[in-house]
């Protein structure tokens, strides 16, 4: 953990974090999360992620704003959502990075100067194996907001192609 912040502050912080919610109560586990934390500070328009590049690390907004940003077939950026650090549900990016280091899927912009902080995927997966009463909730918490995701990504799929269907039948709903 950096000195930049206080041990305070970042327990503050994990107990508004949903995958940590099972802990939100328990001093000495956040204390353990606390430990593997790093701190890191970003100026308004710096690249914290970038679309391809290998991921190892999930990023908790501490306070301020980034960009999740897409590129289309063409390679042109379009603004896919704005996400903004508040008070009592604190923001995370980067969840899958935790699980496996494939490739990003986005590229996250600091919209405002922000405060992170950032879990590396080897020390997550060294807490897990110590503590796996704390590795293993938090897994689980990742894989409900990934399922989660599948199932809406489904969903938007099958409207797509009925809406496919529908443009290619001139309407008729065949």
């Amino acid at each position: 953990m950096k000195k930049d912040i206080k041990k305070e502050e970042i327990i503050k912080t994990l107990k508004e974090v949903p995958i940590f919610k099972k802990f939100a109560d328990n001093r000495a586990e956040l204390e353990k999360l606390a430990a593997i934390m790093d701190y890191k500070k970003a100026k308004k328009g710096s690249v914290i992620i970038r679309e391809g590049d290998e991921g190892d690390t999930l990023f908790i907004l501490k306070s301020g704003a980034v960009n999740i940003l897409k590129r289309t077939l063409e390679k042109e950026e379009y603004t896919v959502v704005r996400l903004e650090s508040k008070k009592g549900g604190v923001i995370f990016f980067g969840e899958l990075a935790l699980l496996d280091s494939d490739k990003r899927s986005a590229t996250v912009v600091a919209d405002t100067d922000v405060e992170l902080l950032i879990i590396k995927r080897n020390d997550f997966i060294k807490l897990g194996d110590k503590y796996p009463h704390l590795g293993l909730p938090i897994t689980r918490e990742i894989s409900k907001i990934l399922a989660s995701r599948l199932r809406k990504a489904n969903q938007d799929i099958i409207t797509l192609f009925e809406a496919l269907v529908q443009e290619v039948s001139g309407g008729s709903g065949l």
